[in-house]
C-alpha cells in the first residue's frame, strides 16, 4: 500500500499539491499560534538597569485570592510595591554581595520600593540563594531571575502575556476546527476525483480496510511533508504576529518572542492529527462502498454527503443556536463577544456540511435566472452543476465558511463597539476635562465648583480592584471598576442617583456602591466592606452612599485621594466639570482657560476621553481583527486550493466538450458561471448564516436589525469573494483549455 499512495501521489499530482498547500497553511497558523502560546507562558524580558541583579525581588503582580480560577490568577492594574526595610533584611543573607533598590515609575508611597536588585558572591549558587530569600519575603513578594528580572521593570509584561497566550489559545482552538474542515474538504474533493481508481481497487479485490489503509498514507505523507515545510513560514507568521501585537500595545514592548522546540513540536503533532481526522472523514465512504456500486458509479455523480456529515453539521448547528441564545439572554457588554464569536465559527461550520443538501437547493433556485441571462451556457452550467452536485459542494462549502467567518466576526465586533461606545458616551457626564500631569490640586477642584456656569467639578481616578469581604465575585473574575470622586462634585459627573446615604460622606476611607450590588452583598449604609486594591493592598472602607445607575455601569466609587494613593501614580491627573443647562461645552472651556493656565493645566472637552476610548477599543479590536484575518485567509487559501484542483481535473471533459464543437471562449464562459454560481450561492449562504447571530445581537445591543458597520463591509467582501472564486477557476480552466482538444479528451480524469 505504500507503494501504490506513492505512485499515486506521482500521478495525481495536481489533486495533492493543493492538499498539500492547504495542510501546509493549517501547520504554519498551529505552529504560530503555538510560538505565541510559549511567548505569553514564558513573559521573558531581558532586563535594562537590572544586568547587574543575579536576584530582583518585587511585587506579586497576580491576585491569588479572586475566587476564580487559581491557574489563572487576574494581573492587578498598578505597581504592586514591596517594604523597603527589605532590602536590609536581604543584605544580611549569607551570599548576598550587595544589594540596591529600585523605583521605575510614579511616586513610590514612603517606605517602599518597586524592587531590589540582589548581586550574589562569587561562587554563590543562585538557586540556593533565591531559596533562602523566599524564605524572609513576604507573600505578596516574588523573586526572579534570568529573562524574569526585566518584569519588575516592565510592569505591563506579565498582563501582556496573558492576553497574547489567551488570543493565541483561542486562535488555536478556532483554526482547529476550521483546518480539520478544511483539510477533510479537499480531501473529500480528492477522493471524488478519483471515484474510478477507487472503484477499481475495489473490484479487483481490495477491502475496505486497505482502501482506509491507502487513504490514511497518502493524507500522513502529505502531512508530514506539509509540517515540515510550514516551520519556517509559522516561525515568520509568528513572530510578524507578535510584532503587530507589540505595535498595537496588546504585548508589551520588551518582551521576546519564542518559539522553541515545545510548540513546534505541539503544532506538528496537532496538524498531523488534524489532517488524519479529515482522512477518516473524507475516505470513510470511499472504504466501505460495494464494488459493483462503485464500478456502477464510475460515469455518474456519486453520493458525498453521508448521514454522519449531516448529523455532524445538524449538531454545530445546534450548538451554534444554543451559544447564540446564551449570547442573546445571558451575556451583556463587552461580555457578548465571548459566546458571539464561537457562535459564529459554529454557524460557518454547520452550514458548510450541509452544503450538499443547500447546493441543490440555490441551484434549483438559480436555474431559470442563468438560463435566462446566459442562454445555452447559462443551461450547460446548470447541467454541470446538477451533475456535479457533490464536488460542487464540496468547493462551495469553504466559500460558505469563509463568508460566515469574515461577514460574521466583522460585524459582531462593529456592533458591540458601537454599543460599547454609546454606553460609555451615555455614562460620561462631564462636558470638560481638565489635565494636569504634575496631579490635582483639591483647592483647584473647589474653586472649578465655584464658577459661573458650572454643575459640578469632580477629581477623576480610575483602577481596578476586588471585593474580599463579604465574599464576592467580579464580571470575568478581572475586578471591578473603581473610580475616584470629589464628594462635592461627583453628583454632577457621574450618571447616578443617590438611594441611601449622601455623597457628602463620601470622605476618607469609603465608598459609594449600586443598590442591587450592594443588596446581593448583604450590605448597607454604614456597613463595612474589605477591598482588594489594584496594588494588593487591603483596604477597609465604609459604606457611604448607595446609588441607582444605567445597565452595565460597574463601578464602585471612591474618594479621589483614597484612590489615588493605591495607583501607580499615587495622585489624581484629572477633573471632570458638568456645565450648568444654561452654559454650552464651548462657553464653559472659555471660563476654565483660566483656572487652567495657572494651575499649568490644558483644558478639553470631552472627546479628550472619548478618542482615548475609542484608541484603547482599536488597539484591543486589532486581535480580533487579526484573528478574523487568519481565520477568512485559510478559508481563502482552501477556496482557492479546492477550486483551482477541481476545475484542473476536469482537463478531458473541456477536451471532450471542445471536440463536440464548443469553443475555447464557450467553455471557459461556462466555467466563469460556475464559478459565479458557486460565489453567489456561497457569499448568501454565509450570509444568512451570520445573520442568525447578527439580528439577535443587533437587536438587543442597538434596538436595530442591521448590525452596525456599514453595507460596505458587506459588499468589500462579497466583490473579494467572487474574484477569489472567479479567478480560482478562470485562470486553472484557461491552463486546462491551452492545448489541443484531443489531447485533453486523452487525459486521466
Amino acid at each position: 500500500m505504500l507503494r501504490l499512495a506513492l505512485r499515486t501521489l506521482w500521478f495525481r499530482a495536481s489533486v495533492f499539491v493543493a492538499s498539500l498547500l492547504v495542510m501546509l497553511s493549517a501547520a504554519a497558523i498551529m505552529m504560530a499560534c503555538g510560538g505565541l502560546i510559549e511567548t505569553g507562558i514564558r513573559t521573558a524580558v531581558p532586563p535594562r538597569q537590572l544586568t547587574s541583579a543575579d536576584i530582583v525581588v518585587a511585587g506579586d503582580q497576580e491576585y491569588h485570592d479572586s475566587g476564580g480560577d487559581p491557574d489563572e490568577p487576574p494581573i492587578l492594574p498598578e505597581r504592586v510595591r514591596i517594604d523597603a526595610r527589605l532590602e536590609q533584611t536581604i543584605a544580611g543573607l549569607d551570599g548576598v554581595r550587595t544589594t540596591k533598590s529600585y523605583v521605575f515609575e510614579g511616586k513610590a508611597p514612603p517606605g517602599t520600593v518597586d524592587a531590589i536588585g540582589v548581586e550574589a558572591k562569587p561562587g554563590q549558587d543562585v538557586a540556593q540563594l533565591r531559596k533562602r530569600i523566599d524564605a524572609v519575603v513576604g507573600d505578596r513578594t516574588v523573586t526572579l531571575v534570568g529573562d524574569e528580572r526585566g518584569r519588575a521593570e516592565l510592569r505591563e509584561a506579565q498582563a501582556s502575556g496573558v492576553t497574547v497566550m489567551a488570543l493565541a489559545g483561542v486562535f488555536t482552538a478556532f483554526a482547529l476546527l476550521v483546518s480539520i474542515f478544511g483539510v477533510a474538504s479537499m480531501l473529500g474533493l480528492s477522493i471524488a476525483q478519483r471515484q474510478r481508481d477507487m472503484a477499481l481497487l475495489r473490484a479487483v479485490g481490495a477491502t475496505p480496510r486497505q482502501v482506509r489503509r491507502l487513504i490514511f498514507r497518502e493524507t500522513l505523507m502529505l502531512s508530514v511533508v506539509a509540517t515540515a515545510v510550514a516551520y519556517v513560514p509559522g516561525h515568520l507568521l509568528g513572530r510578524f504576529l507578535f510584532d503587530r501585537l507589540a505595535d498595537r500595545g496588546i504585548a508589551a514592548h520588551g518582551v521576546a518572542f519564542h518559539q522553541g522546540w515545545i510548540p513546534t513540536v505541539a503544532a506538528t503533532a496537532v496538524a498531523i492529527v488534524a489532517a488524519l481526522a479529515g482522512a477518516l472523514l473524507a475516505g470513510r465512504r470511499a472504504a466501505r462502498i460495494k464494488p459493483t456500486q462503485a464500478l456502477a458509479e464510475v460515469g455518474v455523480e456519486g453520493r458525498y454527503a453521508g448521514a454522519g456529515r449531516m448529523i455532524l453539521g445538524v449538531v454545530l448547528l445546534a450548538g451554534a443556536f444554543a451559544l447564540t441564545m446564551v449570547t442573546i439572554v445571558v451575556m451583556s457588554g463587552p461580555l457578548t463577544p465571548a459566546t458571539g464569536a464561537p457562535a459564529v465559527i459554529l454557524l460557518g461550520l454547520g452550514f458548510a456540511l450541509l452544503a450538499p443538501g443547500l447546493t441543490k437547493i440555490t441551484t434549483f433556485v438559480l436555474q431559470w435566472p442563468v438560463h435566462a441571462l446566459a442562454g445555452v451556457i447559462g443551461q450547460l452550467a446548470i447541467l454541470n452543476a446538477r451533475g456535479r452536485s457533490s464536488r460542487m459542494a464540496a468547493v462551495m462549502a469553504p466559500v460558505i465558511l469563509l463568508t460566515t467567518v469574515s461577514v460574521g466576526m466583522v460585524y459582531l465586533q462593529t456592533t458591540n463597539d458601537k454599543a460599547d461606545r454609546r454606553a460609555f458616551a451615555d455614562n460620561l457626564v462631564a462636558d470638560a476635562v481638565l489635565t494636569i500631569p504634575g496631579g490635582v490640586d483639591p483647592d483647584l477642584v473647589h474653586q472649578i465648583n465655584g464658577l459661573p456656569g458650572v454643575a459640578g467639578a469632580s477629581e477623576y481616578v480610575n483602577s481596578l480592584g476586588f471585593i474580599e469581604k463579604p465574599q464576592d465575585r467580579s464580571p470575568m473574575n478581572e475586578g471591578w471598576t473603581l473610580q475616584g470622586v470629589t464628594a462635592e462634585g461627583a453628583g454632577a459627573t457621574t450618571p447616578v442617583k443617590i438611594t441611601g446615604g449622601a455623597f457628602a460622606d463620601l470622605r476618607g476611607d469609603t465608598i459609594a456602591i449600586e443598590r442591587a450590588h450592594a443588596h446581593q452583598l448583604g450590605v448597607d449604609v454604614g456597613d463595612p466592606i474589605t477591598l482588594r486594591m489594584g496594588d494588593n493592598t487591603a483596604l477597609d472602607v465604609r459604606v457611604a452612599a448607595l446609588f441607582s445607575a444605567p445597565d452595565g455601569y460597574d463601578t464602585l466609587l471612591l474618594p479621589a485621594d483614597t484612590l489615588a494613593a493605591h495607583t501607580t501614580e499615587g495622585v489624581a491627573t484629572r477633573i471632570l466639570v458638568k456645565a450648568n443647562n444654561d452654559t454650552s461645552t464651548k462657553q464653559l472651556v472659555g471660563q476654565l482657560d483660566g483656572a487652567a493656565a495657572a494651575a499649568g493645566a490644558t483644558v478639553g472637552s470631552r472627546d479628550v476621553l472619548l478618542k482615548e476610548y475609542d484608541d484603547e477599543k482599536r488597539t484591543a479590536n486589532f486581535a480580533i481583527y487579526i484573528m478574523v484575518l487568519m481565520i477568512a485567509g485559510y478559508a481563502a487559501i482552501t477556496v482557492t486550493s479546492t477550486l483551482a484542483s477541481s476545475v484542473t481535473a476536469r482537463r478531458r471533459e473541456f477536451g471532450l466538450q471542445r471536440l463536440a464543437g464548443s469553443t475555447r471562449t464557450q467553455v471557459m464562459q461556462m466555467v466563469g458561471l460556475e464559478g459565479a454560481l458557486v460565489a453567489l450561492s456561497g457569499v448568501v449562504i454565509g450570509s444568512a448564516a451570520a445573520a442568525v447571530i447578527l439580528v439577535p445581537v443587533s437587536l438587543k445591543r442597538l434596538d436595530s436589525v442591521m448590525p452596525a458597520g456599514g453595507p460596505w463591509i458587506f459588499t468589500a467582501l462579497a466583490i473579494f469573494t467572487l474574484l477569489l472564486t472567479l479567478s480560482a477557476v478562470l485562470l486553472p480552466a484557461w491552463r486546462a483549455t491551452h492545448g489541443r482538444p484531443a489531447e485533453a479528451a486523452l487525459a486521466v480524469e
